[in-house]
Parts: C-alpha cells; structure tokens; sequence
C-alpha cells in the first residue's frame, strides 16, 4: 500500500499517479493529511508535511483527493486525533466517507480510547485500522488485532518512518502469527523502512500479507518521477507473502 501525503501542489497530477501506483500491482492507496507534528515520520516525511502546510493544504483539498483516487485504488486516510476533534468527528469522518474513503488511520489514538472512533468510523461507514508497535506485548496485540477494522497496521521497527535513523528491526515473525492468530480473517500489512525489493521480501517473509511505503515514495515523487518509472518501482515491490 503507497502512501500519499496531500499537497494541494501535486492536485493536478494525484490522478496520474494514483494511475501509476495501480499499473505497478498497488491494491490499495494512504491519503495522508499534513500535520504539524506527525510523531512517527522520519525527516523525509517531516519535510514533506512542512512543505505541504506551508503550501495551505487544507481539510478541502484532503476531501477532492479521496475523490480523485478513491475510484482508482480503495482508500485510507491517515490523519491525527486532534483535526477530527477540531472539525468534528461524526462530522469528519461523513466527509471522508461521502468523498471516497473506506478506512481511517489515526496514529496517535491508543487502544483505550478507540471505542469512541470505532463507533464514528462505524457509523459513516468507515473502517477504523489501528496500529500496533514492535515492543506491543503478545495480550496486547491480540487485544489490537481483535478490535481494528480492515487490516492490522504493524510497525516494522522501533524508531521513525524512513530508510536512514531507524533502530534495527526485530524478528515480527511471533507478532504477525499471534494477529493471524487472534483474527483470522484480518490482513497483517508491515511499515516503516520498506523502501525497496530486498526490504519488501524481508517484511513477506514474516508471513504479513502486505507492505506500506512511503518515504521512498515520496522521495520519488518530490524529485519529479515520471508515472512510468513510479509504475516500475512499485512493481519492483511485489513479493508473494509467506503467511502460513
């Protein structure tokens, strides 16, 4: 799953390269929506969320985004708690569905205080994915796996988004079993430091059942990728999971 971090710059190319990351094998797409503090991202993804703000990307532009991509990959929106709580979360979350949207990912809401988004996400017809890290204990996460919605978004490392400044990675291998274990039927999707081929085939190799990338991409992307090379990298990606 690419991750695309909204910029109100690139709307008139988004629908190219949305185009672009479904030629290559994407299945879905990560609308991100800029934030002031993004607390996981590493300095590629901080930069970018700089420049999108400082570009006035607003709530407007994330909505013609999810209307732009959604008929192209099924979408997520990654956004922070505290701009659904500023515009409204029923209110929200109705926005982002209306325009496209099937999930929601909000880094920074813990498991303890999900049931509040769980039943808004619910309701507008949204499924609400959380997150879980690589330190989460084995009851935890299978607490996490049980109550997230679409798919498991397990963190690959301890550290930040990104290929450089991350700590070294741990075998996931005993958490994505115990979330296949703990719910079946739900995907266990792998990110942070996914970058490319060799990155990608260790993180199938745990047995998840996908991969999200975003620094690389928006490394590409910001230095002016043709659609035709994005198509090819992403391709390049494509590992078959080993999920047993």
């Amino acid at each position: 799953m690419p991750y695309l971090l909204v910029d109100r710059r690139r709307s008139r190319s988004l629908k190219r390269t949305a185009t672009a990351l479904r030629d290559g094998g994407a299945r879905a797409v990560e609308l991100g929506f800029p934030f002031s503090d993004p607390i996981a991202d590493g300095p590629v993804l901080e930069a970018a969320h700089d420049r999108a703000l400082r570009a006035g990307t607003s709530w407007a532009d994330l909505l013609s985004a999810c209307r732009t991509v959604s008929p192209i990959l099924p979408t997520a929106v990654m956004t922070y708690g505290n701009p659904l709580w500023h515009r409204g979360l029923s209110t929200a979350l109705r926005e982002l569905a209306h325009a496209g949207a099937t999930g929601l990912i909000v880094p920074d809401l813990p498991l303890e205080e999900s049931p509040a988004f769980r039943a808004a996400s619910r309701a507008a017809g949204l499924s609400l994915v959380l997150l879980a890290a690589p330190g989460v204990t084995r009851a935890r996460l299978e607490r996490i796996a049980q109550s997230s919605q679409g798919f498991l978004y397990l963190v690959s490392r301890y550290g930040t988004t990104g290929s450089q400044g991350g700590a070294a990675s741990v075998d996931l291998r005993p958490l994505v079993s115990a979330a296949h274990r703990a719910a079946p039927e739900l995907p266990v999707l792998l990110g942070f430091g996914v970058r490319d081929r060799a990155s990608a085939a260790a993180a199938m190799a745990t047995g998840a059942d996908g991969i999200i990338v975003g620094s690389a991409l928006e490394e590409r992307i910001a230095r002016g990728d043709s659609p035709e090379a994005l198509t090819d990298w992403v391709r390049s990606l494509s590992v078959t999971s080993r999920r047993r």
